[in-house]
């Protein structure tokens, strides 16, 4: 073998002075084939493992010591289009923007690894969640995770796609789903509360309100009162997932909020308490002195916040993981196998997560008076 202005040549048997691929372009399959003296088609054969009783033995130790010099490597993508089978997962959430979701989608691309291709979808600013679900039909898709979808998300969901749902609690349509035990995590927020002497407590609602998000408010709001306590919830008192959005909510509904004499106010998400901490701090609302303030997500700032939030924590990277693995096991036809260790199965195709409170220094004694 001689070099010779940058490319290679060989002395193989069968092409005798052979020019093989220039150095820095990627080694194809018609390189290898050329340099076997085979055809592309019996490279495909031998590199997919298809080539028992269809290529003689001697070839494929050829081409297989070709593939071993020259370096060739398989473009997976390539492959799947070749074979005919999509090898992509959408990963839907409802904003990219949560830090939540960003830790659900790491979740699930490390649980799917290098057997799919993880495309990413959020709806774009005003976009009809049904839209995006039109955009992704025109893509090969294996599955999806659709995270707290809307019903109609649910409606338009296409009934041949392979999909599990994640925190989508009280979904009924049949598709496998990873819920997050929101409501022992809104109870251990009542219990809490109520342990502090709190009587009077508001709740800041999120729009728009998935299924997860009622289950929050409903399972809140009934633990309280099954304590004796009064629980508000003011229309003024909501804002979409969004820190500044929350902080223009809170803002305004402060004032009448002092008037009902609240001592607590519990959030619907994280982002939701950033932006009512912020607003208790320029209406010189104390917390928690005046104020106890919760969350939910238990986001990795909460813990370094002033002052440090109280929050129900989410397993958001296993919500992720278990989904991830729960669709490999749809996609492969066995979505029956046994849950992660710590998730309880509710049904066949349902496995919930359990939650816990992270309790800081947001939280504290109810004010003697509001």
């Amino acid at each position: 073998m001689v070099e010779r202005d940058g490319d290679v040549t060989s002395d193989h048997p069968n092409q005798g002075d052979l020019r093989l691929p220039t150095r820095g372009r990627r080694v194809r399959a018609a390189d290898v084939a050329a340099a076997a003296g085979v055809s592309i088609s019996t490279v495909s054969l031998v590199v997919n493992d298809k080539w028992e009783g269809r290529v003689a033995p001697d070839t494929v130790a050829r081409i297989r010591d070709e593939v071993a010099r020259l370096g060739y490597v398989v473009d997976e993508s390539a492959r799947r289009l070749a074979i005919g089978a999509a090898g992509a997962v959408a990963v839907v959430t409802p904003a990219f923007t949560n830090p939540f979701y960003a830790r659900v989608s790491v979740g699930a691309a490390a649980a799917l690894g290098a057997a799919y291709q993880v495309v990413f979808s959020v709806p774009e600013i005003d976009e009809d969640p049904v839209e995006m679900l039109v955009r992704l039909r025109g893509l090969r898709l294996a599955g999806a995770l659709i995270a707290a979808p809307s019903e109609d998300v649910l409606r338009w969901l296409p009934a041949d796609l392979p999909a599990v749902l994640l925190d989508a609690p009280g979904a009924g349509d049949g598709r496998p789903r990873v819920d997050l035990d929101v409501a022992d995590g809104a109870v251990q927020v009542a219990e809490h509360l109520l342990a502090l002497g709190h009587r009077r407590v508001a709740f800041m609602a999120a729009t728009p309100e998935t299924d997860t998000f009622v289950v929050r408010r409903t399972r809140l709001r009934d633990a309280l009162v099954a304590g004796g306590a009064t629980v508000f919830a003011p229309d003024a008192l909501r804002s979409e997932v969004d820190a500044g959005a929350a902080y223009r909510a809170a803002s305004a509904a402060i004032p009448a909020l002092l008037g009902s004499a609240v001592t607590a106010v519990v959030c619907a998400t994280d982002l939701h308490a950033y932006g009512l901490l912020r607003a208790c701090g320029d209406h010189g609302v104390e917390v928690p002195g005046r104020w106890s303030v919760v969350g939910f997500d238990d986001q990795p700032l909460s813990a370094f916040l002033t002052p440090p939030l109280t929050s129900v924590s989410l397993p958001a990277d296993e919500l992720g993981r278990s989904a991830g693995t729960l669709l490999a096991e749809l996609i492969a036809g066995g979505a029956d196998a046994e849950p992660p260790a710590g998730a309880v199965r509710e049904r066949p195709s349902v496995r919930v997560l359990p939650v816990s409170l992270a309790v800081r220094a947001s939280t504290g004694p109810a004010a003697p008076s509001a």
